[in-house]
């Protein structure tokens, strides 16, 4: 009998310790749930870049975590493998010289550019040659001592007398990126831009669907060195870099 009332009592306590932690549990879940449920799934921050003869990506934020995807005119489907709210998709095997119109796919959803034009874009009429000069670089978030994990990010080269074309990627969760320089046009994307000297490298990042982007500007000789300074979202106090030794 003294048994039987032992267990009785480490069951009522057991209840007691775990119904709140349930009930907490619960409903965070559904505050999160409805949260979730309130976020837009519409594409902001649109980037359409890395036009060539054969190939286009598109890049843009959305505000809650879902597949994105692209539906170009043909009814060809591109489609990310999970959800995200970063997203930039490469289409590759286009025709030359060609104009594809397409839409955003994101979530359940179709977007357009608006009510009356698709999104499009005329390939280049030079196909690339298959070769590859990756140059990489690092995002720090705005508190100017963490690495920003996750966003969009877009380059282009700047010289005295001409400038590149747009290209854009995502960023990862070290807040690391890398871009393909190698098929680099001219922004009229008329001439390969000779990028193997000193340029400028413009650089925008969207971190948020909501917030403008940040611009910076770095120069850096690409002939000699394929890493790009660290972009600072924030005001960096030079003394507090992260990893420096300041005294």
């Amino acid at each position: 009998m003294q048994r039987k009332k032992t267990f009785q009592l480490f069951v009522v306590l057991g209840l007691l310790i775990t119904l709140p932690l349930a009930t907490a549990y619960f409903a965070r879940q559904g505050f999160e749930l409805r949260i979730s449920a309130l976020e837009d799934d519409t594409p902001t921050h649109v980037v359409i870049s890395d036009v060539s003869g054969n190939s286009f990506r598109v890049s843009w934020i959305t505000e809650r975590a879902v597949i994105g995807g692209i539906l170009l005119s043909s009814q060809d489907r591109f489609a990310e493998d999970s959800k995200s709210s970063y997203h930039s998709i490469e289409i590759p095997g286009l025709k030359t010289s060609t104009e594809y119109k397409f839409e955003l796919l994101s979530g359940t959803k179709e977007f357009k550019a608006d009510d009356e034009k698709q999104y499009s874009v005329r390939t280049n009429g030079a196909v690339s040659t298959g070769k590859s000069y990756l140059v990489y670089g690092q995002v720090f978030s705005p508190d100017g001592f963490s690495v920003q994990q996750g966003g969009i990010i877009t380059m282009r080269l700047e010289s005295d007398t001409l400038s590149s074309q747009i290209l854009s990627t995502t960023i990862n969760e070290a807040g690391g990126y890398q871009f393909d320089i190698a098929g680099l046009l001219s922004k009229s994307l008329s001439r390969n831009y000779p990028y193997q000297t000193k340029v400028t490298a413009v650089l925008t990042v969207y971190i948020s669907h909501e917030k403008t982007q940040v611009e910076k500007r770095h120069t850096v000789d690409f002939s000699i060195n394929r890493q790009i300074p660290i972009v600072y979202l924030g005001d960096v106090n030079i003394d507090l870099i992260p990893a420096i030794d300041g005294t």
